[in-house]
């Protein structure tokens, strides 16, 4: 059981950090970040795109996600203002291959390499967006650098490093509209934040608070299909006629309701600089509640009271609104609370060796969510919460550690056309899952005493995993026009201590070698030619290996403490040409051209039953191409533009367990994608910002049978249109108000879209 000293931990940090800035006073100089001179050749290597803060001023930022929502190539499933479940996809990782992606705050991990699917979306809500100085974006894993988890990319969210006093309060409101089925609401919320830094001499601190009350939309819309059979009850209105996603006539009877979301998250930063070294600390703790606790049945009867019941009549049809046995309209709630720390230090060694050292620990203090065992106002619900009981989840010793160490010249061995960079990595991830029987009318789980554990068919699960890692890079200058970068990374991943329920899963050992190779070809300062080559290996996560989360008949998630590490080749080729002339480059168009092949791909596969085993798919191959033009005052107006195109055809070549899909797209991965931000500025107070995305629609099932659109379950094309307008009103205040999915597009990520949303904001900050 973890202390409850954690909850305040973050105020007595704050203050400590306050009173030990006002110690030191001295000059403020401008300070080299010496971290950013180790691994440069990551971005030489890698297609990479970057956007700053004052480009993301054309959109409505409500949280961190909102920054990447219109870089190429990528996807974050935002389903709402506030969603835990914000999961990423890049170039040939869908959406749900979340240990694909890298995501860093300022080198602290964001990633959640615990989980996959749905419950590995990044940790976003540890950063906020008053904080970003720019994101980066680089795809693939061409760097030695980043381990296979970087196959699809990484995502490095870059912070404002203090250098003056500067106080920020910001206040947001949102609203979106909701009309699907037979709902017809607007539900909303609001954001604060408050921050303050400053640098004392060598000193620089930074502490924030921000907070988020919200209500999305309705994520799941209960289906039923006609069965055999006598009826309970009858219904005379309520229902709606409609299809399911693979085309299947039959009712949706009720919605689970608003998904409530509140965020409470404590952050400070810290940095300290000498002559040749400088140290960084940051901390940063959330307290997060969710619920879904309002759903909306809409059968009623013939005096207009609710039908709660397992089998209805409408219009002489029976329909079954019960699945797995149990009730589809339980309620549930979470409480979350994780901490995040980290500390390091980079140093100049000598006129041509730097280093930088990190180490970041996270940590789940606590993390309950209970579902009851059916709607607490159902004539039934004292009944079946006895024969079904709710189901209560538990995470227990659960988090990771990470140290890194990284040196670098520019000048090896004397030689300013060679470069080298290496360095020694260690991870350390654990993960205990509990899932028990809960009577949701007492609050009390169902316990075995023989065992101390419920009696539920849910064992406990979870284990163990570490990765140790070499790697290096290697840059020579081949003349004028000719660079070649080559790297290698050597990784040692074992997992241990795995378990489901009684069931100890023996020790694995697994070592692999991931070479990279780029050779670039620059003739002049307006063009580039980059062909770049890599190997990567993906292992597996914990609950990919051991965790087993039995839901009852028909409705499991079977995992495999045998799998093979997921072993890809890479392949890009791009181009890049500078626009402007000598003295200023006003823009840059580039072109990737990508392929990659990748074996042993683990991804969830249904079985006739239902069960979702997590068996590897066999081989996909991706090959894509990307547009990205850039350009800052087009025809010498005050208009900017940012603009992506983006093909990409990921198939199914080798599925050695159901060959019928081979050929088939694989599951989320759009065809097209597109996006494009325009920057109008109207005058020196007034700033005018347009926004698009557009994708084309894709499949959610490995056999791509679900063909319908435009219903829930569906992988739906979207064209989102935004528009924000910005007033500086003052030097301090500024003051914005937006429009997200303008025209109010209905389209599905399998749930709901987000429909059209309202944004109103004031910012006012004191700087020097």
């Amino acid at each position: 059981m973890h202390s409850r000293v954690f909850v305040r931990f973050p105020h007595y940090f704050l203050i400590t950090l306050c009173l030990l800035g006002a110690s030191f006073a001295s000059a403020v100089e401008e300070v080299t970040v010496i971290a950013d001179q180790v691994f440069k050749d990551t971005t030489l290597v890698s297609p990479t795109s970057t956007i700053s803060a004052a480009q993301l001023e054309s959109i409505s930022l409500t949280t961190v996600e909102d920054a990447l929502a219109h870089e190429p190539s990528l996807i974050v499933r935002k389903r709402f203002i506030g969603d835990p479940n914000g999961v990423i996809g890049m170039r040939g990782s869908n959406m749900f291959q979340t240990t694909r992606s890298m995501v860093f705050v300022d080198g602290l991990p964001l990633h959640y390499h615990l989980q996959t699917r749905f419950r590995g979306a990044p940790r976003w809500s540890l950063v906020s967006p008053g904080e970003i100085e720019n994101v980066e974006v680089i795809y693939g894993a061409f760097s030695a650098e980043y381990s296979g988890n970087a196959m699809g990319g990484v995502v490095n969210v870059n912070t404002r490093r203090p250098t003056a006093e500067r106080i920020t309060f910001e206040s947001g409101y949102f609203a979106q509209e909701y009309q699907q089925q037979n709902s017809d609401e607007i539900f909303g919320g609001y954001r604060t934040y408050a921050s303050y830094e400053n640098q004392i001499g060598n000193l620089g601190f930074f502490g924030s608070y921000t907070k988020m009350d919200n209500e999305g939309q309705p994520q799941t819309q209960l289906f039923s299909q006609r069965v055999t059979g006598t009826a309970g009850a009858v219904v005379s209105s309520g229902s709606v006629q409609g299809s399911n996603e693979f085309s299947e006539d039959g009712i949706y009877f009720a919605d689970s309701g608003p998904e409530s979301s509140k965020i409470d998250v404590y952050k400070a930063k810290l940095f300290y600089d000498l002559d040749r070294i400088q140290f960084r600390g940051s901390v940063a703790y959330e307290d997060r509640t969710r619920a879904e606790d309002q759903q909306n049945n809409f059968l009623l009867d013939s005096n207009g009271n609710p039908v709660f019941d397992r089998r209805v009549e409408i219009e002489d049809v029976v329909y079954d609104t019960y699945a797995f046995g149990r009730s589809r309209l339980q309620q549930r709630t979470q409480k979350r609370d994780s901490l995040l720390l980290g500390a390091g230090f980079s140093a100049a060694l000598n006129d041509d060796w730097v280093t930088d050292a990190f180490y970041s620990q996270f940590t789940i203090l606590d993390d309950v969510e209970t579902r009851s065992g059916n709607h607490p106002l159902a004539d039934t619900y004292l009944a079946d919460n006895e024969r079904y009981r709710g189901r209560i989840t538990e995470y227990d010793n659960t988090g990771w550690k990470i140290f890194d160490i990284k040196f670098a010249t520019e000048s090896w061995l004397g030689d300013d056309r060679q470069r080298l960079s290496l360095g020694l990595h260690y991870d350390e991830y654990q993960l205990k899952y509990v899932v028990d029987d809960y009577n949701s009318i007492t609050g009390e789980r169902d316990v075995d005493e023989t065992d101390g554990h419920a009696g539920t068919g849910r064992p406990d699960s979870g284990g163990k995993a570490s990765t140790s890692a070499l790697f290096l890079q290697y840059g020579y200058a081949l003349g004028d026009q000719w660079d070649l970068s080559l790297g290698l990374r050597y990784e040692d991943w074992q997992a241990q201590e795995g378990f489901i329920g009684s069931a100890q899963t023996p020790e694995r050992i697994e070592t692999g070698l991931s070479p990279k190779l780029s050779l670039a070809w620059e003739p002049n300062d307006t063009y580039q030619l980059r062909y770049s080559l890599a190997r990567a290996l993906r292992f597996p996560v914990i609950e990919e290996l051991y965790v087993n989360d039995n839901q009852g008949a028909g409705a499991a998630v079977i995992s495999d403490p045998s799998l093979s590490p997921e072993d890809g080749v890479f392949h890009n080729l791009s181009f890049v040409q500078a626009m402007g002339d000598a003295k200023v480059n006003k823009g840059t168009v580039r072109i990737n051209l990508f392929y990659e092949v990748i074996d042993d791909v683990i991804f969830n596969q249904q079985a006739t039953n239902g069960t979702s085993t997590l068996l590897p798919v066999g081989e996909v191959t991706t090959m894509g191409t990307e547009f990205i033009w850039e350009q800052r005052a087009l025809f010498n107006s005050p208009l900017d533009v940012r603009f992506n195109l983006t093909h990409t055809d990921t198939e199914i070549t080798e599925n050695v367990f159901n060959p019928s899909f081979e050929g088939k797209q694989f599951p989320r991965s759009a065809e097209w994608r597109s996006n494009l931000m325009l920057s109008y500025k109207l005058s020196e107070q007034w700033n005018l910002g347009a926004s698009v995305r557009y994708a084309s629609d894709s499949f959610g099932e490995l056999d791509n049978s679900d063909t319908a659109d435009n219903v829930f379950g569906a992988q739906d094309s979207f064209l989102f249109v935004g528009a924000k307008l910005n007033w500086q009103a003052s030097k301090s205040l500024k003051l914005s108000a937006g429009i997200d999915n303008l025209f109010n597009e209905e389209a599905y990520v399998f749930h709901p879209w987000p429909g059209r949303t309202y944004h109103l904001q004031a910012k006012y900050q004191i700087a020097q």
